[in-house]
């Protein structure tokens, strides 16, 4: 009797349909109960990033403008003065200073002349972070973030755009890393312009 043809690949796809494991016999590490080898990263050159994890408190900036006279012992004019003092702070340094050094900054300045006036929580550094990055709707801050973010990725990405072969020394271009940083460099050219164009 004439043997039976087997195609082996069909049969193979259709056993990984059954057990849903690649065809290719790779498991991911997840499936083997194994940590991750990779993951995600700030740019390198980022170097002046904050630290913004939510961590369960309460923003003070923005929950003290709908503080309403309560009898609550504080002396809310007092505060109020206080807290204009604290805005007038970020304004004047937030393009002066690192980030980081300006949340310790707004950090000192809370505790020792806000705090003090009322029953006031714990205005932790990360909550700070996060009202300067993300609870501030203020165009030039917004561009200015805007920028050291794309400077930051430019400097990472330059240094990566060619390949070199280790065993005979050779380098070629890496062509996609080089379109990514022609991307880049146009649209940090264009923020520039949309940056300068504002304080005109």
């Amino acid at each position: 009797m004439a043997n039976s043809y087997i195609d082996r690949s069909a049969r193979d796809d259709m056993e990984s349909e059954v057990s849903g494991r690649d065809p290719q016999g790779f498991i991911p590490n997840a499936d083997l109960g194994e940590p991750p080898t990779t993951r995600l990263r700030r740019a390198p050159g980022d170097s002046d990033a904050l630290d913004c994890a939510e961590d369960g408190t309460t923003c003070f900036a923005c929950s003290f403008i709908k503080i309403k006279a309560k009898s609550e012992p504080f002396n809310l004019a007092e505060a109020t003065d206080a807290y204009s003092d604290l805005l007038k702070l970020i304004t004047e340094h937030y393009t002066t200073i690192s980030n980081p050094a300006l949340v310790d900054m707004i950090f000192a300045f809370y505790e020792k002349e806000v705090r003090p006036l009322g029953d006031f929580p714990r205005w932790t550094r990360n909550s700070i972070g996060r009202h300067l990055l993300y609870h501030r709707h203020d165009e030039d801050i917004i561009m200015n973030e805007a920028v050291d973010m794309l400077y930051a990725q430019i400097q990472s990405l330059r240094t990566r755009c060619w390949v070199e072969n280790i065993l005979d020394g050779t380098i070629e271009v890496h062509s996609k890393n080089v379109a990514t940083l022609n991307l880049l460099l146009k649209t940090l050219t264009d923020t520039l312009a949309k940056r300068k164009s504002l304080k005109a």
